[in-house]
């Protein structure tokens, strides 16, 4: 269910224990405890491993073997075929002659760096992996062998295993634990099958199977019943959070270990990129800290290190996996359990001072089941010295609803802010509203994040932009029936009184398709032309993942009489209210293919709306109706897609690092792991931000990327401009002022903040040849203006 049912609620408030049911698994019942992952499609000489196995950085400084255990893994083969989705019987013959055994081959390797070692009366054990058997893809898996008939699969996972088997023999200080399933999920049906042979067959020879899915990985919870000895689940924080342009922050880690002790799985450790960075050492340090607080420290633990000369690209990355597999406790970078002030009125507040050694950059709430039927919003505030004044000031704010619970009853909120080095934070309130009930919660439900985050609310965040010479070629896939939703204020097929209660039809409907890369949000802004009192906004859609189209994850509304609201984020001159979808209701169509309605009530004044969605799969919209006192006055809905729809891929397109129409403006600073805008220096271009009424604004800001050995570079001059009209321009300070500011990954902030406030509607960057670089790229991840 997408939105919270908040008809009748009766609320019966039981007190207890946070208690999750089950165990982890002991080490006893694993036979390891630290189980390096390694990677061996590369070089991996006795000297280099002897750096690997003692987690020293570019010299041993140690002796001692940190790990128990390694995993032997190729990703590819010479075939270029991926171990985890389809192989032949000569890629397995390869990795077994040439890459596991033979006088250079990874055991032969191992056995040596030991030696050099000393490692005296003391073995490492071996677990290697097994390709994925594709009982489809795997037909010709050889002249004699098709892996779709039982027992040519029983004979080639036989022979596999025996081989593996006579091969340990030759090593005295290897053991053979057992087997690594390469493939990170189990589908259901001939896979489950499958994995049940597999089983079979490695118990038969008195060895053990290893699993370790991912999130929400098929089967990832039904792991046992698969014949599977050991489990371990990988959390993805490292790769999904909110820098990585994903949706994970720290409590996802929380969440992993309440999970996996539930179901009896050990915790991956994740290292993002070798951890050469201090945001990369930053996660790593919470995957640490988190197993000290949630007790997956001394339980069976697998480690993804990646592929590098050592365990880390960094010496502090180094002694921090070190100083976790001696058993010793690592601080988180994330402060928890702090003496919180708590008032309880019409809402809760919660209250702290801050020491100027930290230097917040977000809040979370973890939330635990007493709190599951909770919705409403949640306002961070923070008492903020700039230059020689004080003020509070809105930071961040969110709605929690029931579409927003994941991780079953563990999940977490975070609300991220980003702040001037100039700006000092003195206190922060974090405030709870809701019209049904207060949750309940305590100092360490509330956590301050000092890890970058990625995202940089503005008032300028969600905006609509251009580009000249443009970088964007709209061809939507579903579009409006007009252009003109695009630029202003107008009305097409979501006021056209047509939509649909049952099965979608196309011709009828705006879509939008998930970015998976950055999970960002579809924004709808109306315009009711004048201040009006409003009950409710429904929004007719569809849902049911017929043709991919379902029902968004995350739906709310955001009004304001003062300013067009871009986000949540509140500004000096603007006043927002959000609130969370009310209901859903199916209003016909069959279970894959369903219309309905999602409701938006709230009873107050306004002239502005944002309808704002993250997507799940398909967003498919048919109409905007609202309402008051049960009157229909859809007629006075003018709108505005701020999110342009989805447009079709354009393979033909001779722009290199083309823009989305969404990206500069969406609130995340992105690095080079995701898409980015970019141009070569020898190019002139000029971004226009468009605020569509006047503003204040006192700051603004580009993200720039910086990477060197890709010849990427910050621009050498940004002209920034403003303007109340389009036509007549000013400069907004000088190039002189233009500063720099905090670095986030390949991310450097570029900014100019003058002493007073500048009314503005449009906001221009330009961006000159560059004539010292002419073959070089200008990579833009973001530019904002606020006040």
């Amino acid at each position: 269910m997408i939105c919270y049912m908040n008809t009748f609620i009766f609320i019966i408030i039981i007190f207890y224990i946070n208690k999750v049911n089950g165990t982890f698994p002991t080490i006893d019942q694993a036979g390891f405890h630290h189980n390096a992952l390694l990677y061996i499609d590369g070089n991996h000489s006795p000297e280099k491993l002897m750096l690997w196995l003692t987690g020293s950085y570019e010299t041993i400084d140690s002796y001692n073997v940190i790990f128990d255990t390694i995993t032997i893994i190729v990703e590819r083969t010479p075939s270029n075929s991926l171990t985890a989705y389809s192989t032949n019987q000569q890629d397995w013959i390869w990795f077994l002659e040439s890459k596991l055994s033979g006088p250079y081959g990874i055991l032969s390797n191992l056995t040596q760096a030991l030696n050099h070692l000393q490692t005296r009366n003391k073995f490492l054990q071996i677990i290697v992996m097994l390709p994925y058997i594709d009982s489809n893809g795997q037909q010709t898996f050889s002249s004699t062998l098709n892996l779709s008939i039982q027992k040519h699969r029983y004979q080639a996972i036989q022979w596999y295993i025996n081989t593996i088997q006579e091969q340990m023999k030759q090593y005295s200080k290897l053991y053979l634990w057992g087997i690594y399933l390469m493939r990170e999920d189990i589908s259901f049906g001939i896979d489950e099958q499958i994995v049940r042979e597999i089983s079979d067959i490695v118990h038969s020879r008195q060895l053990r199977l290893l699993w370790i899915p991912y999130t929400n990985a098929n089967n990832w919870n039904n792991w046992k019943t698969l014949g599977i000895d050991v489990a371990i689940l990988q959390p993805g924080y490292a790769f999904a959070s909110p820098l990585m342009q994903g949706t994970f922050n720290a409590g996802r880690l929380r969440a992993t270990a309440k999970l996996a002790q539930h179901y009896g799985l050990g915790v991956e450790i994740e290292v993002n990129q070798g951890a050469s960075t201090e945001y990369e050492i930053g996660l790593l340090q919470n995957y640490l800290a988190q197993g000290f607080i949630d007790g997956y420290q001394h339980v069976p633990t697998a480690y993804f290190l990646g592929n590098y000369d050592s365990i880390a690209r960094s010496k502090k990355a180094c002694m921090l996996l070190r100083t976790y597999t001696f058993g010793l406790r690592i601080e988180p970078t994330f402060m928890s359990n702090m003496q919180w002030t708590w008032t309880t009125n019409e809402k809760l507040e919660a209250t702290i001072n801050i020491s100027s050694n930290n230097i917040p950059q977000g809040i979370r709430i973890n939330w635990s089941p007493k709190n599951s039927n909770w919705s409403g919003r949640i306002i961070v505030e923070g008492y903020i010295k700039i230059d020689n004044s004080y003020t509070w000031k809105i930071l961040s704010s969110t709605e929690v609803g029931e579409k927003n619970w994941r991780d079953e009853e563990w999940t977490s909120t975070l609300l991220p802010f980003s702040l001037l080095p100039s700006q000092t934070i003195l206190s922060i309130k974090v405030s709870f509203i809701s019209s049904q009930f207060l949750p309940s919660l305590t100092n360490e439900d509330l956590i301050i994040e000092q890890n970058p985050n990625g995202i940089a609310l503005q008032t300028s965040t969600g905006a609509p932009y251009s580009i000249v010479p443009s970088m964007y070629t709209y061809n939507p896939q579903y579009g409006d029936s007009t252009s003109q939703t695009l630029s202003n204020f107008s009305r097409g097929l979501l006021t056209d009184k047509q939509w649909s209660t049952g099965e979608w039809q196309s011709t009828m409907s705006i879509g939008w398709s998930n970015n998976l890369n950055s999970n960002s949000y579809v924004r709808i802004a109306l315009d009711f032309n004048k201040i009006i009192y409003v009950d409710e906004i429904i929004i007719r859609l569809h849902g049911g993942t017929y043709a991919s189209v379902n029902w968004p994850n995350i739906a709310r509304i955001l009004i304001s009489s003062d300013c067009i609201p871009f986000s949540p984020y509140s500004s000096s001159d603007c006043s927002v209210k959000s609130y969370p979808c009310t209901r859903r209701i199916i209003t016909g169509g069959t279970n894959t293919n369903q219309g309905g309605i999602l409701s938006f009530k709230f009873s107050n004044s306004l002239r502005w709306a944002t309808l704002e969605f993250q997507p799940n799969a398909w967003l498919i919209i048919d109409e905007i109706q609202a309402f008051v006192n049960g009157h229909d006055i859809s007629n006075l809905i003018y709108y505005y897609l701020l999110t342009p729809p989805t447009s079709t891929s354009l393979s033909s397109s001779s722009i290199s690092y083309p823009d989305d129409g969404i990206r500069l403006t969406d609130g995340l600073i992105a690095g080079v792991m995701g898409p980015i805008t970019g141009w070569l220096k020898s190019e002139l271009h000029t971004i226009i931000i468009d605020l569509l009424i006047v503003r204040n604004i006192r700051e603004t800001s580009v993200w720039t990327l910086i990477k060197s050995d890709w010849a990427i570079s910050p621009p050498t001059t940004i002209v920034v401009h403003t303007s109340l009209d389009g036509k007549v321009w000013y400069e907004f300070g000088n190039q002189e002022q233009m500063q720099i500011g905090e670095r986030i990954l390949d991310a450097q902030r570029l900014f100019i903040r003058l002493d007073h406030t500048n009314h503005a509607r449009y906001i221009k960057f330009d961006f000159p040849i560059d004539q010292i670089f002419p073959g070089w790229w200008t990579m833009i991840s973001e530019v904002s203006a606020t006040d």
